[in-house]
């Protein structure tokens, strides 16, 4: 990045409905249809991941049905709601631009893009860029919040940012003979649906706020060809052996060299926003990086919470994070990391700013 700061200044996230994680487990498998035998084995390894709750926009009723329980949690609904909680202390007509990431929507009508949909619905009349990073993965927040943070630079506007993802409805049922049987059962067991929003302003706004920001000082993007997370014949597959090869390729062809350019090392960052992929993905982080278990705590922490909320999960993270610095006033430099399909990787750097500092 340039020398002029950008500044994350309000972070706003959004669930539909959370619901025990052995009982969604019922529900996806039923002993009706797969007998009691896959329908136990589900709900073990439902307790087995961990994870509390999960939040799903389906009608479970319904299902196998792809139909949301609630019309309120049709993504538009949840980018205008997102618009509106950002532009209280900002003007809707100061921004300039509207970034919009996710993976997996419950969305049908293409055209316009979704951005340039709640953009027209929230009345953003003077962005001047309406963008979409579809299908970027775990790692599409930083590549929204990377186009978003030079379009503030450059122009001297703040700019939004919309991370969602609603990977329930790719919960696809598989009779237990299909190859991908294994593999669709754990993704069907641990990923959850969720939307984040950002406001990133320049430093001619940070007058507006009395509350600490998170100053963006460098973003990291790459790309490394990969299968190992994929979509086959509409099933959304994670191999085996992800949590053996992805935490060493992200930490050796990322994390490690972005922190040196940096000139800083893993003990130099105090938070850790890692997308949680999961609880062992996590640990082979943790010993990728040679991270102490304090470190990678928040990160599972959520994990435990939520489940994988995909592209939005490293930001739930770092929303965390933002909310305890309005209790403490310390100097803090933080990491926040994605990473997924394709393989795209990124990496963001901050540091706690307050203001008038």
């Amino acid at each position: 990045m340039n020398t002029k700061p950008v500044y994350i200044a309000e972070i706003e996230s959004i669930f539909p409905k959370r619901y025990d994680s052995q009982y969604l487990a019922d529900k996806l498998y039923p002993a009706e249809r797969y007998g009691k035998k896959h329908n136990q084995l589900a709900k073990k390894l439902a307790y087995k991941t961990g994870i509390k709750q999960r939040s799903s926009v389906l009608d479970l009723e319904t299902y196998p049905k792809i139909s949301l329980a609630d019309p309120q949690d049709h993504p538009k609904i949840w980018g205008k709601k997102i618009v509106e909680q950002l532009t209280n202390n900002i003007a809707k007509s100061e921004i300039g631009h509207f970034n919009l990431g996710y993976n997996i929507s419950t969305h049908t009508d293409l055209l316009p893009n979704l951005a340039t949909q709640i953009a027209i619905d929230t009345k953003l009349t003077n962005i001047e860029q309406a963008e979409e990073c579809a299908y970027y993965g775990c790692a599409a927040s930083i590549y929204c919040i990377e186009q978003a943070a030079k379009y503030c630079q450059t122009t001297d506007k703040p700019a939004i940012v919309f991370i969602f993802d609603q990977c329930f409805a790719l919960s696809v049922q598989l009779p237990q003979d299909d190859p991908d049987f294994q593999e669709m059962l754990i993704t069907n067991l641990i990923f959850a649906d969720a939307g984040v929003g950002l406001l990133l302003i320049p430093e001619s706004l940070k007058h507006h706020y009395q509350t600490p920001l998170l100053k963006i000082t460098a973003i990291q993007t790459k790309y490394i060809q990969g299968d190992l997370i994929q979509m086959k014949a509409g099933k959304f597959l994670m191999r085996r052996n992800l949590k053996d090869i992805m935490p060493k390729l992200v930490a050796d062809n990322l994390v490690k060299p972005f922190l040196a350019e940096n000139q800083l090392n893993t003990d130099d960052i105090d938070e850790w926003s890692i997308h949680q992929g999961g609880t062992e993905l996590l640990k082979a982080f943790q010993n990728c990086l040679n991270l102490s278990a304090e470190k990678i705590a928040p990160s599972l922490q959520l994990f435990h919470q939520y489940g994988n909320l995909s592209a939005a999960s490293c930001l739930v993270v770092l929303a965390y994070f933002l909310k305890q610095h309005q209790q403490t006033k310390h100097q803090t430099t933080g990491l926040m990391l994605g990473f997924g399909a394709g393989y795209y990787l990124g990496a963001l750097l901050y540091e706690v700013a307050y203001p008038n500092a």
